[in-house]
């Protein structure tokens, strides 16, 4: 699990904005709050479509593990989270479709002697029983485990490299804050 807050304390520059567009500090929180929002909003929206391409995933797929979490106040300052779920995703999500040599899957994924078979109830009743990818542990019908795809490693470097680590996140910021500044002033 990786969990981004935006916060208002750790952004650096805001100060020379506020000064060179002679702005009051009511209009600053303001845009503070609607900039982290959208921030919020744009990160999401890139996160889907970049962990899609780089984890071999359907969209759907990556948007049901993100969660966005309101402005929320905090002690210093406001904030917006972004939670990613990296927990390993279940074969059957991904079209997994089975053929006579095994199960294969969207991402050019291909499990040798895996086969699809309802899953068990679980803690959640009947109605969480699923159909679910398992492959035998030996020769014997007895143990199966379900398959996987691993997401965690993949997905953080992902994350840390090129939708934080990259210019564009703080350019992006700068740019909204600088343009929600810009219209309160002229409200």
């Amino acid at each position: 699990m990786i969990e981004i807050a935006i916060h208002e304390d750790g952004i650096e520059g805001i100060e020379g904005i506020e000064a060179y567009l002679a702005a009051t500090p009511k209009q600053v929180d303001a845009a503070l709050a609607t900039t982290c929002v959208k921030m919020a909003r744009w990160l999401t929206t890139r996160s889907v479509r970049g962990l899609a391409k780089h984890l071999m995933l359907p969209q759907k797929e990556v948007r049901r593990r993100l969660r966005t979490f309101r402005l929320t106040r905090t002690a210093g300052g406001k904030g917006v989270r972004v939670w990613y779920g990296l927990d390993p995703m279940g074969m059957v999500h991904l079209n997994a479709r089975q053929t006579k040599q095994g199960v294969s899957a969207y991402g050019d994924r291909f499990v040798k002697s895996a086969f699809i078979a309802n899953g068990r109830a679980g803690a959640n009743g009947p109605t969480s029983s699923n159909k679910q990818v398992f492959i035998r542990k030996g020769k014997a019908r007895l143990p199966i485990k379900k398959v996987t795809v691993e997401l965690g490693d993949p997905a953080q470097t992902y994350i840390e490299d090129h939708l934080l680590g990259g210019s564009d996140f703080g350019t992006q910021f700068y740019k909204i804050f600088e343009h929600e500044l810009e219209w309160r002033q002229k409200r």
